[in-house]
């Protein structure tokens, strides 16, 4: 029997060491590998957008045009149904049944060929109709259909590299999700330097599009060796021991990750609503808006981090019927995400140039500024409702924070009816729109999680 099988708490016989540590050591072990892993991924973003942007504007453009679905296969592999495969992994560890985190493990696989193939055929059919329905045209259509028939045709190593990460984290192993996700970093810089052409080139745009496509499809086959061979090794519970895919448990995280999808699709409407609508006013407005919402870049791999590290030890609790103390534990950590990024939050509304100043002209700064002193402030909510998110697919609670996302998204939405009203056509009324749907979240889903979801007897 491992050690983990032989650790006994309260009397309960539990095969996760998560169940009875120490809480605060147990959470930073997890969260600051965690953090890492998620501010690692943030830089493959940075160092892609670093080389397009020496291939010239048309290329930029056409990622730009392609990344809001290469975002989406990230957020349902990752963030939702990967997150719905944490919790369950968590859950079956801390009940002692390895077989089903076996299980887990082989379905996680299963569903990311079937996910990934799918959104595949999805995009390839209707991802030229979409590129030109968010403005893409002329030469900067065709470089993001070049790049996005590459991508898509392998999107299911993406799915693959992330799902098999989720499971990583399910079982704890913060460090290997991090070492994994680096490997497809720095995979990614050394190639990218050494073949994407700068501008001026004989090659054409469209020809750096799909060398660039092909550079990161390569990049996530070798993360996913990288995520297996982590896997394998002695140390991590979790096995393949076969390979026959369990269909019910399968259907559960189907049920549990779609669910959890709805809140990602919901997250991308409203940033695309709310940038629509600021991008009404000016190209400095727009510009404005998006030089300070990149703020949520730093704080999303704060929350991701902790959310990781939740996830674990919530489930194991969980799956331990340690139900009371589970609910404890999530709150503890929301509070940290909550105390985190809101003090990161206030600072920042309160000295809007420590962030804004520097990155462009002054109409676009000041902009800038005015975002930040309005959205600064309510950062916390924002903690609030993606944290219990997190915590929350730990105890496969998720109904109140997907409900909390589809209203924020709806009450930003309706401000495609209040801009017909005189009083409401100022940037400033926008952007306490946006701030007031980022606090009915926080307060929604907390309220409907300590009331309902998580009450306790």
């Amino acid at each position: 029997m491992t050690k983990s099988a032989q650790n006994s708490v309260s009397g309960v016989v539990t095969g996760s060491p998560l169940v009875g540590a120490p809480l605060l050591p147990t959470m930073l072990r997890l969260a600051v590998p965690g953090v890492i892993g998620s501010m690692i991924q943030m830089l493959l973003i940075f160092v892609e957008i670093f080389l397009l942007n020496r291939a010239g504007t048309t290329a930029l453009a056409a990622v730009a045009t392609v990344f809001p679905l290469v975002m989406l296969a990230n957020m349902l592999s990752a963030g939702a149904i990967g997150g719905a495969t944490s919790g369950a992994v968590a859950r079956a560890l801390g009940s002692n049944d390895l077989l089903k985190a076996h299980a887990i493990l082989r379905s996680a696989v299963f569903i990311a060929m079937l996910g990934g193939t799918l959104m595949g055929v999805i995009v390839t059919v209707f991802g030229p109709v979409f590129f030109y329905w968010v403005g893409a045209r002329g030469d900067v259509l065709l470089a993001a259909n070049a790049y996005a028939r590459v991508i898509f045709f392998g999107i299911p190593l993406i799915w693959l590299f992330n799902m098999m990460c989720s499971v990583l984290r399910g079982a704890g192993a913060m460090t290997r999700s991090a070492l994994a996700m680096s490997s497809v970093v720095l995979v990614y810089s050394s190639l990218g330097f050494w073949l994407i052409p700068e501008m001026n080139t004989v090659k054409s745009t469209n020809e750096i599009m799909t060398i660039a496509a092909y550079i990161l499809l390569v990049s996530y086959a070798i993360g996913t060796v990288a995520v297996l061979i982590l896997i394998l090794l002695p140390g991590q519970p979790i096995r393949f021991n076969g390979f026959k895919v369990d269909w019910s448990i399968a259907a559960s995280l189907l049920r549990s990750g779609l669910l959890a999808g709805t809140q990602s699709t919901a997250t991308i409407a409203y940033s695309l609503i709310a940038t629509g609508l600021l991008g009404r006013f000016s190209i400095d407005w727009l510009a404005g808006y998006g030089l300070a919402v990149r703020l949520e870049l730093v704080m999303v791999p704060v929350i991701f981090g902790i959310g990781s590290a939740l996830i674990a030890v919530v489930g194991a609790y969980a799956g331990a019927g340690q139900r009371a103390r589970a609910i404890e534990v999530a709150w503890r950590g929301t509070i940290a995400n909550i105390v985190i990024v809101g003090t990161i939050g206030l600072i920042l509304g309160f000295n809007p140039n420590w962030w804004c100043a520097g990155l462009g002209g002054d109409q676009v700064a000041s902009h800038c500024g005015t975002t930040l002193g309005i959205l600064g402030p309510f950062y916390g909510f924002f903690a609030a409702g993606l944290g219990l998110y997190f915590a929350s697919q730990g105890l496969n609670t998720l109904l109140w924070p997907v409900l909390g996302s589809l209203i924020r998204m709806l009450i930003v939405a309706s401000g495609l009816v209040w801009l017909n009203f005189d009083w409401f056509g100022r940037p400033e009324a926008i952007l306490w729109l946006v701030a007031s749907a980022m606090g009915f979240y926080g307060v929604f889903v907390v309220l409907g999680l300590r009331f309902w979801a998580w009450r306790t007897r």
